[in-house]
């Protein structure tokens, strides 16, 4: 009629599906991960072309706002060796698949979703931006000032709103389990 398609009864037009299957989850896992990392280099590459670099720019008053910066380390500016970071990126990936189960609750795939793409994000810069250290030493794009707090970027957000709902999605669990009946939690471990 409208050129809309049919309302379902519930009225949802799209029924939200959860993956059901570890080859859904890791279908999911990979849809968050590729979003990050997609959003990610564009916004680096926003800021590239729009940001002058270590001149900051003011957006919610005085201590919120842009400032464009390289980062030769890791968090918080700590030095490691280059070679560390898409060492640790790939392990990281490689235990979250191995234990990814059709059990694992969806807000965790998407937390680990996150921190994937979060990483996988800054290892792209590494190696295919200028550095002085070799192929993984390329600088890390960095441009969200807030205060005093180093500058970061969507791929550190990503890994800390992902790391945040992974502590919270434990926290709830450890709650759960400590309010079940003693039997009832005997007979889930045996």
């Amino acid at each position: 009629m409208h050129g809309l398609p049919p309302s379902r009864r519930d009225g949802a037009l799209i029924p939200l599906r959860i993956p059901t299957t570890v080859r859904g989850r890791i279908l999911l896992l990979s849809a968050v991960a590729s979003i990050v990392v997609a959003l990610d280099q564009s916004v680096k590459q926003l800021a590239l072309a729009l940001l002058d670099p270590g001149r900051f720019v003011p957006l919610l008053g005085s201590s919120i706002g842009w400032q464009l910066v390289f980062n030769p380390g890791a968090a918080f500016g700590l030095r490691l060796p280059p070679i560390v970071f898409p060492i640790v990126t790939v392990v990281l990936i490689l235990v979250v698949l191995r234990t990814l189960k059709e059990s694992s609750p969806w807000p965790l795939v998407v937390a680990q979703g996150l921190v994937i793409g979060g990483a996988v994000g800054n290892v792209i810069d590494r190696i295919v931006r200028p550095g002085a250290d070799g192929i993984f030493g390329g600088y890390v794009v960095d441009f969200v000032a807030w205060g005093s707090f180093p500058r970061f970027n969507v791929a550190d957000a990503a890994i800390t709103v992902g790391v945040a709902l992974f502590v919270l999605l434990s926290l709830l669990e450890d709650l759960a389990e400590r309010r079940r009946p003693a039997d009832e939690r005997q007979e889930r471990d045996s």
